[in-house]
């Protein structure tokens, strides 16, 4: 969708409903409020794709029944993922069990069809107003771990060249009882902070290989990356405890990416290099992640045994009218293409991204352009999407 599509009045609504009475109401509906766009789908796969990333919506009205299973996808992509920016109202009687599911609990529910649900509907959302957010008690975000509330999203890399799927990355969610699915900044610095890095990180990267081992993710055919602080990298063992849960889901090696996240700055290179050596002579690959101007030492990184570069997202979008991140990136880019390292860009979000980091020599991508953060079944959809739209 172009940015005309939706320049009257900022809505274009996806439906999925298998039912003709609903189908016909919210078109009748949408007609008299002008919408922009409305989208009408019968096939949950189908909205599932729209949903993944490319097509931009404000809302989807979702008939439960007619989710054919993936519901906790369709609530996960919407309002389940706080940077969506798609809200989500469910229709008819069984709205208000879905608002149980994760995520539901930020969804409306029409239960009947009636003259002017939905621009009530749509209402609602626009009241609610954006103000921050509340900091969430460093107790309640350990009993949600705790009690196995951690979920996991995959957000896909491609290659600038010819939109080639290469990798997914493992991000993660913590669902708080009543204020829902919480993004990673919301919650990963403060556990880490209080001492709990290495049982965040083990949780973290076994549940992605357990969906790895579901089948959902291993006949991608792409690499996993998994996040990993510093200071768990360097503790004892770390190397060996992840290649346990490895060889436990039956991954080769070849196939992770291991990203060195910087909560600390890495200040003595030296001490790293025997933690690195260790994981790339296991197969392993290694990520330098969040390379920005900050980072002014990143090239002494480059002469560690990193196979990987990785743009922070903020230098990218910067690079667009900035002179100086624009140097910036081409010339990180160009010093790790010397020391043999792929450089991927994070947080490409439009064409003209993908354009500037392809002419800067970046060699591959990472954004809502491409996808979402997405659940193990959405990924799958996305990429047999993704392929499809390649081919054509």
């Amino acid at each position: 969708m172009t940015e005309s599509d939706d320049e009257d009045n900022g809505l274009a609504l996806l439906l999925l409903s298998g039912n003709a009475d609903w189908t016909e109401s919210a078109r009748r509906e949408a007609a008299g409020l002008g919408v922009a766009r409305l989208l009408a789908v019968g096939d949950a796969r189908d909205a599932l794709a729209l949903l993944c990333g490319g097509e931009r919506f404000s809302h989807l009205l979702l008939h439960p029944p007619s989710a054919d299973g993936l519901l906790p996808d369709l609530i996960g992509l919407t309002t389940g993922e706080a940077e969506s920016g798609i809200a989500t109202v469910l229709l008819g009687e069984a709205g208000a069990a879905a608002q149980r599911m994760p995520g539901g609990g930020r969804a409306s529910v029409v239960a009947q069809i009636s003259s002017g649900w939905l621009g009530r509907a749509l209402a609602r959302h626009d009241a609610v107003p954006a103000g921050p957010e509340a900091e969430v008690p460093l107790d309640d975000l350990l009993t949600a771990l705790g009690a196995g509330q951690l979920q996991t999203r995959y957000q896909p890399v491609v290659f600038l060249s010819d939109g080639l799927p290469m990798g997914l990355e493992v991000l993660a969610r913590l669902e708080h009882p009543t204020l829902g699915t919480l993004p990673p900044d919301r919650f990963v610095p403060r556990i880490e902070a209080a001492g709990f890095a290495v049982d965040l990180t083990r949780l973290v990267v076994r549940r992605a290989l357990a969906d790895w081992r579901g089948d959902a993710l291993r006949r991608l055919g792409v690499r996993l990356a998994v996040n990993l602080p510093l200071d768990v990298l360097l503790l004892p063992g770390a190397a060996a405890q992840l290649e346990a849960w490895r060889e436990e889901a039956g991954i080769d090696p070849g196939r992770i990416v291991v990203e060195l996240t910087e909560t600390h700055p890495v200040a003595r290179p030296d001490l790293l290099r025997p933690a690195l050596n260790q994981l790339r002579a296991a197969g392993y690959r290694l990520a330098i992640d969040d390379v920005g101007p900050d980072m002014h030492d990143y090239e002494t990184l480059f002469r560690l045994p990193f196979t990987t570069m990785k743009l922070d997202k903020e230098v990218v979008h910067a690079s667009a009218h900035s002179e100086g991140a624009l140097r910036f990136v081409a010339d990180a880019a160009a010093a790790a293409r010397r020391s043999g390292l792929l450089v991927i860009a994070e947080g490409i979000e439009t064409a003209a991204d993908w354009a500037r980091m392809e002419r800067l020599g970046v060699d591959a991508a990472q954004g809502f352009l491409i996808a979402r953060p997405l659940t193990a079944v959405a990924t799958a959809i996305w990429h047999a999407a993704w392929s499809r739209r390649r081919a054509a």
